[in-house]
């Protein structure tokens, strides 16, 4: 259905020339889940949203755990969220959302995301898992020489991306982009924490080893993804930090290198980023829910530096 691509060191200036357009909604929809990862889903019961206020020295400011694609029944969002926006003067978040169908990033993604000369899926991942990936590009139109070049973790996010929007999750509304065009109507002074670059580079330094085996649990879980959401929204919904670090951390501590690199070295680089931030007041910063849970979390490690933090 796809033009099988290679990608090159040496891109021209255009690349989006180059690329075949139905090749370009494709990546556009994985680079959007590289910015983004997974979302929630709307559920019945109490709204009160992931969120806490931050106070010291006569100041306050506000950490969000964000779900970051959500369908337009999740809307609107908990008045605990909304109200505490409203006074807000700076939004922080994690990465300044760049376009996802833009050229420069489409390459990016593509550029870390493809295997070395030489290597393709049928060499590097176990026959069975080969197998079930692709029938289920089959099942969904799709060939596998579509991803043979991609890295697992691409071939992982791309699966994930098209069954969550295939299920009515949409990226324009999910938190991070919701709070970042009411922060532009509103004119507040805005902030990130990562380049698109620097999230792209996490994910491409994932273990090959590691990332066989995700995408391998992936293609066995049948629908699990998305019935995890669910389950991920109910908790979200109700600020259930309990449960959601139960579901959101299980998979990361499985692999206690990924957690290591990707959760709490992250955490610990943005925490003197977020003080700088808290240093003036009203600033609302808006991160993945997994940075907020646990231990490691960036709720724990502010608590640990004199904050006094009250979850809403």
């Amino acid at each position: 259905m796809y033009d099988r691509i290679r990608m090159s060191r040496s891109i021209s200036k255009s690349p989006s020339l180059r690329l075949p357009r139905r090749w370009r909604a494709l990546v556009a929809l994985v680079a959007t889940g590289v910015l983004l990862g997974s979302g929630v889903a709307a559920q019945s019961g109490t709204a009160r949203g992931l969120i806490w206020s931050v106070e010291r020295d006569g100041r306050t400011n506000w950490l969000v755990g964000s779900v970051h694609l959500l369908p337009a029944s999740a809307h609107p969002f908990p008045s605990t969220m909304e109200n505490a926006f409203g006074r807000a003067t700076t939004l922080m978040e994690e990465l300044e959302i760049a376009d996802p169908t833009s050229a420069d990033l489409m390459f990016a993604v593509l550029g870390k995301g493809m295997l070395p000369e030489g290597k393709t899926l049928a060499t590097v991942l176990p026959r069975a898992t080969y197998d079930k990936l692709s029938q289920r590009l089959a099942a969904g139109g799709l060939s596998i020489a579509l991803v043979q070049s991609m890295q697992p973790w691409l071939v992982e996010l791309t699966i994930e991306q098209i069954d969550l929007q295939k299920s009515g999750f949409d990226p324009q509304l999910g938190v991070d982009m919701y709070y970042r065009k009411k922060a532009t109507d509103r004119n507040l002074s805005f902030t990130a924490l990562e380049t698109a670059a620097e999230q792209i580079d996490y994910l491409a330094g994932t273990p090959m080893d590691v990332q066989v085996t995700e995408l391998t649990t992936l293609l066995e879980g049948g629908d699990t993804e998305v019935k995890d959401v669910q389950q991920i929204a109910t908790a979200w919904r109700a600020g259930d930090t309990a449960t959601l670090e139960r579901v959101l951390l299980k998979e990361f501590k499985d692999s206690p290198s990924v957690y290591q690199s990707l959760v709490v070295d992250r955490n610990r680089r943005w925490v003197p980023r977020i003080e700088s931030c808290f240093s003036a007041g009203n600033c609302y910063v808006v991160v993945g829910a997994a940075h907020m849970l646990g231990s490691d979390g960036l709720v724990a490690m502010l608590r640990q530096k004199g904050y006094k933090i009250t979850q809403q």
